[in-house]
């Protein structure tokens, strides 16, 4: 998968305050570090089939795209790349737990995943994994 091929907002953020926030309509662009750093009330975010998950009562939320780069080379020379999206993960923090989902965006017919599948997986804040996430990606900030 390139990018969000049905076009819709990625994600939806709705406030304590009863205000919103409308995510990015693409993987490149998600605007997610344009979210106020306000108390949230929810996130619906889009899965490529268009379902939803909602992530709500969490502290703090994360999100971020993994993607590859494939190289050709040729005569010692970079002659063209590729960028591939690969996965999409978002977070919810409590107390000293992290909730993530990461979500398959890319598939072969060797992969396991396929797009859309989610995985998710609990980490305590202090997981090297976790610890490695750009802090200031985190909304709201604390």
């Amino acid at each position: 998968m390139s990018d969000n091929k049905n076009n819709q907002a990625l994600f939806l953020v709705t406030y304590k305050d009863g205000t919103h926030f409308v995510g990015g309509r693409s993987y490149y662009h998600t605007r997610w570090l344009e979210i106020a750093h306000k108390p949230i009330q929810r996130i619906v975010y889009k899965l490529p089939d268009g379902n939803a998950i909602v992530l709500k009562d969490y502290d703090e939320y994360f999100h971020m795209v993994e993607v590859t780069q494939d190289w050709a080379c040729s005569g010692g020379k970079v002659r063209s790349s590729k960028v591939r999206l690969e996965y999409a993960y978002i977070m919810g923090k409590k107390s000293d737990k992290v909730v993530s989902y990461r979500i398959t965006l890319w598939e072969t017919e060797k992969t396991k995943y396929k797009i859309g599948d989610i995985v998710r997986r609990e980490f305590d804040i202090n997981h090297p994994k976790i610890k490695g996430l750009n802090p200031l990606s985190w909304r709201p900030l604390k």
